[in-house]
C-alpha cells in the first residue's frame, strides 16, 4: 500500500514555528561552549567528535547528547560548511525566543547544516512551544525560508500528529 509522507509547512509555518527561531538569532552571536566527558579532535579530515553526557550552550540555546559530530568540507577554525550532528536517547534542544517563551524539541539525531541552514530531527521527532506539538519520524526546518515540514516514516504505520492549544484572549485586542 503507498503511503505519501504528510507534510504540514503552511499551518506550522504560521501557527507554530515561524515566530520560534525569528527571535533567537541573537543566540548565534554568542560564543559555543561545548563539554563533555571525551574529545576528538581530527584536524586532516576536518572533524571533531565529542562523546558522553554532551551540553552545547550557546546563548540561550541548550542541547544535550550522547554524541555530537562537527564535520567541515572547509577549515574547521573558520566555520566553513559545517554540520552538525547530535544523538542520543535522545538528543534535545531547547531555546527562549522570546522573553518567557521556550521552544523544546527531541529525537534520535538532530543534525543543523550552517551553509544550507536547515535543521532537521530524524527518528521519534518532536517540538514543543507554549503547550502546541508536532510529532514525527522526521521534521525539517529551513529557517532562511522560516518553513517546516513533518513526514512520518514510509515503513510505519505512525501518523504525523499536531496538537495546538486553543488561543487565549487575554487582554484587549480592540483598536485603541
Amino acid at each position: 500500500m503507498f503511503k505519501p509522507p504528510i507534510i504540514l509547512s503552511a499551518i506550522l509555518s504560521s501557527l507554530l514555528i515561524s515566530p520560534v527561531f525569528a527571535d533567537a538569532s541573537r543566540d548565534f552571536q554568542q560564543p559555543i561552549s561545548i563539554e563533555a566527558d571525551d574529545q576528538e579532535l581530527d584536524i586532516q579530515a576536518n572533524r571533531v567528535i565529542v562523546r558522553n553526557n554532551v551540553i552545547i550552550r550557546q546563548g540561550s540555546l541548550l542541547i544535550t547528547a550522547d554524541r555530537l559530530e562537527v564535520v567541515s568540507d572547509g577549515d574547521v577554525s573558520q566555520g566553513e560548511g559545517e554540520v552538525f550532528i547530535a544523538t542520543g536517547s535522545p538528543a534535545t534542544y531547547q531555546q527562549e525566543v522570546e522573553d518567557g517563551m521556550l521552544v523544546e524539541a527531541s529525537a534520535s539525531e538532530i543534525r543543523y547544516d550552517a551553509s544550507t541552514r536547515i535543521l532537521v530531527l530524524q527518528g521519534n521527532a518532536q517540538m514543543l512551544q507554549s503547550g502546541n506539538q508536532v510529532s514525527a519520524n522526521r521534521i525539517t526546518y529551513y529557517v532562511d525560508e522560516q518553513r517546516v515540514t513533518a513526514e512520518r516514516d514510509q515503513d510505519s504505520e505512525e501518523r504525523v500528529r499536531t496538537i495546538f492549544q486553543p488561543r487565549q484572549n487575554g487582554g484587549s485586542n480592540q483598536g485603541n
